[in-house]
């Protein structure tokens, strides 16, 4: 804004100059024919001829000057322009320095997920799980909690049976792994087959946005933390465990789960036998 007024200051400057100066570059005989006889005769005071060259150098500085003036303020204003549009793109051209990339999160660790509990850590003797296979440590995680949980209700159910049996139905049915092929039990065992079956299939299926295992809570305990998830994973690893004990001492022994440990036959097996 100072520059473009300086150039009307300039401007009007140079006018001003050229308009006083042009009578001076007139011929110094045209200047003379146009004087009154009394100035021919002597009588008034001669004309001062040696200022018009003066006068005419004077005028031609003047001028050359607002010129002059006048193209540096325009030099000027092109390099501030210039210089202010340069300092305007150089955020844009300069490129990042490499030390601002953000960092790459670390690769998926199946040893700090959950169930990594004391005193056994982590243990994948066979290499099963590998590091930064996120979406095959979910396949593995889901299918040891379905496992899991199937091997704690095997087990209490192969307990529970020497105590408990359902009236009228399997009231007086055998014990152990014979139950799932004679008597009414064995359409129990089928019964177990076809719900199983709809759940894995059309029910609980897995949701990625989800933790493995995690089919909601129907029930409502709202105690699905990582504590009472390391505890389901614990107990649901020994009720395979137990389970699968229980099956190989019956086929070494002959012996149900609770005879095992050296009580007698169960009294529904007894009043079926009549022994």
């Amino acid at each position: 804004m100072v520059a473009k007024k300086k150039a009307v200051v300039c401007l009007a400057v140079a006018g001003a100059a050229a308009w006083k100066a042009a009578p001076l570059f007139v011929a110094p005989g045209a200047g003379l024919a146009r004087a009154s006889p009394s100035a021919a005769a002597g009588s008034a005071t001669p004309a001062p001829a040696a200022a018009a060259p003066a006068a005419s150098v004077a005028a031609s500085a003047v001028a050359f000057a607002a010129f002059g003036a006048l193209a540096a303020g325009s030099r000027r204003q092109r390099g501030g322009s210039s210089m202010r549009a340069s300092i305007m793109m150089e955020p844009e051209e300069v490129p990042e320095a490499e030390g601002s990339a953000k960092p790459k999160p670390p690769p998926f660790d199946p040893a700090k997920q959950i169930g990594v509990t004391e005193p056994i850590g982590f243990f994948d003797p066979l290499g099963f799980c590998k590091v930064g296979d996120k979406e095959g440590f979910r396949r593995l995680r889901a299918a040891e909690i379905k496992h899991g949980r199937a091997g704690m209700m095997a087990a209490a159910g192969a307990v529970a049976q020497y105590f408990v049996r359902i009236p009228i139905v399997f009231d007086f049915e055998n014990a152990g792994l014979s139950a799932a092929w004679s008597g009414n039990s064995k359409y129990g065992f089928i019964f177990l087959l076809f719900v199983s079956g709809y759940l894995e299939i059309f029910s609980w299926k897995e949701d990625s946005e989800k933790e493995p295992g995690d089919f909601g809570d129907p029930i409502g305990f709202n105690i699905y933390d990582s504590d009472m998830r390391n505890k389901e994973l614990n107990n649901g690893r020994a009720g395979m465990i137990a389970a699968l004990g229980i099956v190989v001492a019956e086929l070494y022994t002959g012996k149900s789960a609770m005879e095992t440990f050296g009580l007698p036959p169960s009294a529904f097996e007894t009043g079926l036998t009549g022994g």
